[in-house]
């Protein structure tokens, strides 16, 4: 295996003074809450807003999928059964339900030194706040390894395995983070589980016979935490 790109040593306190905006919008369905993370790039973009964090949560649950993923892995009677929304992420990744939780989005210039460089490096710069907030919290975060390769996380859902620098709690996925890079910015999305069966959205996705329901579950019952 070729050996991969040494990663740069990033020091918070070297970051340049910034004003940035904090919304907390609480619980909204689905469409809107990306709709909110639109306007919010848009305006940023335009030079209409500050650097924004935004967190909120979602109300009723709702399914999301990766901006890249196909619409074909949602079984959407069951969500319509469920009472779930389903929606498409303007980020990356892979499926997550959106219900127990606390989400994030994060968006600034790409140039910035909180988000600055190649994905993988704005990874590393943002996992650096989330570690820092989770122990704050009593937690003991640690981050997936860059270039990280998990060749069982191949699965349809987000927490069935980390990706670069995702925080991890006891060997266990806590984080999911995803991005998109438009007009000059980088917006990331991150979901926090706080309670509840992390196995759920199983319930919610498309399969071709029982027993990938059942692996599914087995997979995120023992790769993620809450």
């Amino acid at each position: 295996m070729a050996p991969q790109p040494q990663q740069p040593k990033i020091n918070p306190a070297d970051y340049e003074p910034a004003s940035w905006r904090l919304l907390i919008t609480g619980l909204r369905r689905g469409p809107e809450n990306m709709a909110i993370d639109e306007a919010i790039l848009e305006a940023v973009a335009a030079g209409e807003a500050p650097p924004t964090l935004r967190f909120y949560g979602w109300e009723p649950a709702c399914l999301s999928l990766g901006y890249a993923q196909e619409a074909e892995l949602v079984d959407f009677d069951a969500c319509e059964e469920l009472g779930w929304d389903v929606v498409r992420r303007t980020t990356g990744g892979r499926a997550i339900l959106h219900v127990d939780e606390l989400t994030y989005s994060v968006c600034a210039p790409a140039g910035s030194s909180r988000v600055k460089g190649d994905v993988i490096e704005s990874y590393q710069r943002l996992s650096l706040a989330l570690v820092a907030g989770l122990k704050l919290m009593g937690l003991n975060p640690e981050r997936a390894k860059p270039y990280y390769q998990d060749a069982g996380a191949k699965g349809p859902a987000c927490f069935d395995g980390p990706s670069n620098y995702e925080i991890m709690v006891g060997g266990r996925k806590l984080i999911g983070s995803a991005q998109v890079r438009r007009h000059g910015m980088v917006m990331q999305h991150g979901t926090l589980p706080l309670a509840g069966d992390i196995t759920r959205i199983a319930k919610g996705l498309y399969v071709d016979y029982p027993g990938q329901r059942m692996a599914i579950e087995n997979r995120l019952r023992f790769r993620a935490t809450t």
